[in-house]
């Protein structure tokens, strides 16, 4: 029987944003409609608490074992309105098992072996591979919803968005707990091609190019009714109100009007923004 925690779970929670597509439920296959059709709704921080909670207890198990045991697919979902006020519902699996398999590779690149080992040990990994589905597996890492980014914002993901789209800001009392931002996909698309096609003709050797490029191919395998949202989680307290978009928009007008100074001036902004953050999680 699973230890039950008590207390704020998710004040243990790193500051971790998500990149999340929703898509409309004749998107997903019979089972998942099934499950979306006769779960009850819950509000985004309902989520929130639920897959904090879910975490760590999987954290503090009295065996070392990160990965999830059988745990049933969930769907996050959020409501929309379309031009003519008609309401529409979207929704973004859990995917937990692709997830956890996708953290424990980039884990394992980036600590020594014998930490990894402590931390992920080679029984757990065995005892995991026999719990995936292989087909299920195949399906959620070519067709993922959800991206993730621990301490700081890829400045790809702010290709997406600009200032004046929809976004809401969540305080709890008076701490602020996180900001998101929606946008629909095609216009979504339509910012991700420009700037690309930017970067072609100005910075094809950059790393934001080739990460706009990783981006672009990501997106790809979505619906275009999809709604995409951006969650700053625990960093919406360290960064908002960010300007990040702005900043990303004007570097790259800058560089579309051969204005090397402003696009400078616009990446150093960026720079300088998101070093505090890096900081945080390298003290962590």
């Amino acid at each position: 029987m699973a230890a039950k925690l008590t207390g704020p779970t998710n004040e243990l929670a790193s500051a971790t944003a998500h990149l999340r597509v929703y898509e409309p439920l004749d998107t997903f296959e019979d089972w998942a409609q099934s499950i979306i059709l006769r779960t009850p709704q819950r509000t985004a921080q309902q989520w929130d608490e639920f897959e904090n909670e879910r975490l760590w207890q999987r954290t503090l198990r009295s065996v070392s074992d990160p990965f999830p045991h059988n745990e049933p697919e969930f769907f996050r979902a959020i409501k929309t309105l379309d031009y003519q006020g008609t309401e529409h519902t979207r929704y973004c699996p859990g995917q937990l098992q692709a997830r956890s398999l996708l953290a424990a590779e980039q884990a394992e690149e980036a600590i020594r072996p014998e930490v990894f080992d402590l931390l992920v040990p080679p029984a757990s990994r065995q005892a995991n591979a026999q719990r995936v589905n292989p087909d299920r597996l195949a399906g959620d890492l070519t067709h993922l919803h959800t991206r993730t980014s621990s301490w700081g914002i890829p400045l790809s993901w702010f290709a997406l968005f600009r200032e004046e789209d929809e976004h809401e800001v969540i305080h709890e009392g008076d701490r602020l707990k996180t900001v998101r931002m929606y946008i629909g996909f095609d216009q979504a698309v339509e910012r991700l091609a420009w700037a690309v096609q930017t970067l072609v003709a100005h910075a094809p050797q950059s790393q934001l190019f080739e990460e706009l490029g990783a981006l672009g191919s990501w997106l790809e395998s979505f619906d275009s009714r999809a709604v995409i949202e951006l969650d700053y989680g625990l960093l919406a307290e360290i960064v908002w109100p960010d300007d990040s978009a702005s900043d990303l928009l004007d570097g790259l007008q800058a560089l579309d009007d051969g204005d090397m100074t402003g696009a400078a001036a616009a990446y150093r902004r960026l720079s300088n923004r998101w070093i505090g953050p890096r900081h945080l999680g390298r003290a962590n």
